[in-house]
């Protein structure tokens, strides 16, 4: 029987303020018992035991950006696999800036694993035993079991024009499966790289920012919040990110299947709501839309 590749959604939010209804960025890419962990938001462990994946399934973490709302679980996904005594190894591969950060966190666990359960002559494996960092870069490619992965630069942090210059990386993610193919934009503007990096797949998972609604959702809860503030935050939000539209003509000129929009940035964003968006979107692509929940599976 033909193993089939499964994408689900564990955290749809997208921003660093906490959602009632959506948890932290997060996905995972399973087939058959394999698992790959595709950023780890706030909350990423909790989802996977929700969406029926034991965490301790976990071998393989891509991180495609340093955002904090991308990465917040990645202390408790050490800190609950070395107090379970994990010996299994862990990748996390990551752009540069990723071994920094892997290495600030396991210096975290010395507290912790030195403490134990405080019985005498107990040990911990320290995460600096079970974890391993690749970086990776734009135009790499590695594979995890039969799935070849390849990375792409993105906008969400600097224009076209930027790329190959020193400076921080987000990466947009392409999973070639025997049985299908699979792109993850990350955080992104409108790119054309990335629209010939998804060329020929059949699922684009991409992010969908509404800045309109974002900033005002800022001018109201943050009165303290200066203009120049707002005007830059206005800026990265419609620069860095992808609208309804933007998300829309990336697939149609990929020529994918199915979009589905992720990285949601407001809960009143729902089922029920959901059609003014797919009508935004569907002025663009004429494909299958769907706006994901978290624990959505495609």
């Amino acid at each position: 029987m033909e193993l089939k590749t499964t994408f689900t959604t564990l955290g749809t939010a997208g921003g660093p303020v906490p959602k009632l209804h959506r948890a932290a960025p997060s996905h995972a890419i399973t087939r058959d018992e394999r698992v790959i962990l595709i950023d780890c938001g706030e909350g990423a462990m909790q989802q996977l035991m929700r969406a029926g994946i034991d965490f301790r399934r976990i071998h393989k973490i891509i991180l495609t950006h340093h955002h904090f709302d991308h990465i917040g679980s990645l202390f408790t996904c050490l800190g609950i696999n070395m107090m379970l005594q994990r010996t299994q190894p862990i990748t996390i591969y990551g752009p540069v800036g990723t071994r920094q950060i892997v290495e600030g966190l396991a210096m975290a666990c010395d507290v912790p694993n030195a403490i134990g359960f405080g019985l005498k002559g107990q040990s911990f494996p320290h995460p600096r035993d079970f974890v391993q960092v690749e970086e990776i870069a734009p135009g790499d490619s590695f594979t995890i079991d039969d799935i070849e992965i390849s990375c792409c630069e993105n906008t969400h942090y600097r224009s076209e024009a930027e790329f190959g210059t020193d400076g921080p990386v987000s990466l947009s993610l392409r999973f070639d499966a025997p049985d299908r193919s699979i792109v993850f934009t990350g955080d992104t503007g409108p790119c054309a790289k990335v629209e010939e990096f998804a060329k020929g797949a059949q699922l684009l998972v991409g992010e969908m920012m509404v800045a309109e609604h974002v900033i005002a959702q800022l001018q109201s809860k943050n009165p303290h919040m200066s203009a120049e503030r707002i005007a830059l935050m206005g800026k990265h939000l419609r620069e860095h990110h992808l609208s309804p539209e933007d998300l829309g003509d990336l697939a149609a000129r990929a020529g994918v299947d199915h979009v589905v929009a992720v990285h949601i940035p407001l809960d009143s964003i729902n089922s029920a709501s959901a059609s003014e968006y797919i009508s935004r979107i569907a002025q663009r692509f004429s494909g299958t839309i769907t706006i994901a929940n978290d624990l959505d599976q495609f």
